[in-house]
């Protein structure tokens, strides 16, 4: 059987690929307004959730989440922070910017190991400092190339590792949550939908069956982030997320966006340093097995 690491690990590289890729399917809907494309996102991954959660007997933990006033005010801040995200990126995408996105979810993984010690108070191993010191590096030269942090970018990161922070911190279920923040936002989108008229949804059916798309870059891969927060430590997350602006990348190269030797330079220095910090977790992992071993060999002789 997997480790509860190694299930960790599996599922936020599913959800990163996930989203990583989410630029190629959006950008075909550059015509709508961002906001209403978030709307749909959102709206569409409700149904499948909600009977998932009623099939596998979560309503009691539902509701328990509903008659603790932390755990609801959590979810309140984390759907804030998720749902801006959200808009922030499929803006990004809609204006010619998912280069710039994906660096917003560059520095990410910064801000996560920096919290992941001083919130959550991580223990770092120096191989992985040396790793987070690489990235870092190249996260500068790309900064410095870009002449500025563009606020895309910032925003990109900020509300990412605020959602990150509330969720790990919150202890609730991950199927629980994103059914609760999905659940919050709700009434906003059908009255902003009425608002509209319907939008673009009632105009074509090529658009309509897009928009409904969208969900499957929503609530599955949300979920396995959220589990993998559960089962990895803080900062083995923020480094694995590497994953997903590298391939929003390629997807900005597939779509058009400049790319030059300067990026290049950078990201294969973060590259580098997501190796480094891969092996130093596989080192970390079989000691523990082995050490496990030994316990129980321990156990048994005496």
């Amino acid at each position: 059987m997997m480790s509860s690491q190694a299930i960790g690990i599996a599922g936020i590289v599913a959800a990163t690929v996930t989203w990583g890729v989410s630029p190629l399917y959006y950008a075909q809907l550059s015509h709508i307004p961002p906001f209403e494309i978030v709307v749909h996102r959102i709206f569409w991954s409700l149904p499948p959730i909600i009977i998932y959660a009623l099939l596998t007997g979560r309503r009691e933990r539902f509701f328990e989440v509903g008659r603790d006033r932390y755990k609801l005010t959590a979810m309140c801040f984390s759907t804030l922070a998720i749902a801006s995200n959200w808009f922030v990126f499929i803006y990004a995408i809609q204006i010619g910017q998912t280069a710039q996105a994906s660096f917003g979810y560059y520095i990410y993984p910064l801000a996560v190991l920096l919290l992941s010690v001083v919130v959550f108070k991580e223990s770092i191993t120096p191989v992985q400092w040396i790793a987070a010191a690489i990235a870092t590096v190249g996260v500068a030269w790309i900064g410095v190339r870009f002449g500025e942090l563009p606020w895309i970018s910032l925003s990109v990161m900020t509300t990412f590792a605020i959602y990150g922070v509330i969720r790990k911190a919150a202890q609730i279920t991950p199927l629980i949550g994103v059914l609760w923040e999905l659940l919050l936002i709700l009434p906003f989108l059908l009255f902003y939908i009425v608002w509209i008229g319907g939008g673009q949804f009632f105009s074509d059916w090529r658009d309509a069956l897009l928009l409904i798309g969208g969900s499957l870059f929503t609530g599955i891969p949300l979920i396995l982030f959220v589990e993998a927060t559960k089962r990895l430590r803080f900062a083995t997350v923020g480094v694995l997320f590497y994953i997903n602006p590298t391939l929003q990348l390629v997807s900005a190269l597939i779509l058009g966006e400049a790319f030059g030797v300067d990026r290049a330079i950078g990201f294969s220095l973060i590259w580098v340093a997501v190796v480094l910090y891969c092996l130093e977790l596989i080192r970390q992992d079989r000691a523990t097995r082995m050490a496990s071993i030994a316990s129980r060999g321990d156990g048994a002789t005496s």
